[in-house]
């Protein structure tokens, strides 16, 4: 049996990864309408925020401020929304993506409005956002 953490088939299927931070691993929605990043803690077989021990709670949450600082810096949203559902993907995670009212869905959420057409990064586009999350994250 594997003992090491691992991210969801799901989560790897829709994100670019940006960078590991002390508790969590900084994922990058493939989704260029947003600036919308995913936290996965890296502990392993946690689903819910209360079966974090509390030292890592309030370590996500310190990262959970860290990450909506870069977008807030970055993109100047209108609003910077957080949320942990789990519906789809079990393992622990947590969106914090900036939003625009002039984006697709605003002001409903993101998840009921489909995009239109291919809404992928390109390879260079990734970069671009890894660059900026490695000056942020890791001077």
């Amino acid at each position: 049996m594997n003992l090491q953490f691992q991210i969801d088939e799901q989560l790897l299927k829709d994100t670019h990864f940006m960078y590991d931070l002390d508790l969590s691993r900084l994922l990058l929605m493939n989704d260029r309408e947003l600036p919308w990043f995913i936290l996965v803690p890296r502990r392993r077989g946690v689903e819910e925020i209360i079966r974090l021990a509390d030292e890592d709670a309030a370590l996500l949450m310190e990262e959970i401020r860290e990450v909506s600082r870069f977008i807030d810096h970055f993109a100047k949203p209108h609003k910077i929304n957080v949320a942990s559902l789990g519906n789809m993907v079990r393992q622990l995670h947590v969106h914090v993506m900036g939003r625009k009212q002039n984006d697709r869905a605003f002001p409903k959420p993101i998840w009921s409005v489909p995009a239109e057409g291919d809404i992928s990064y390109t390879a260079e586009e990734v970069e671009a956002w890894r660059e900026l999350v490695l000056d942020w994250f890791a001077p």
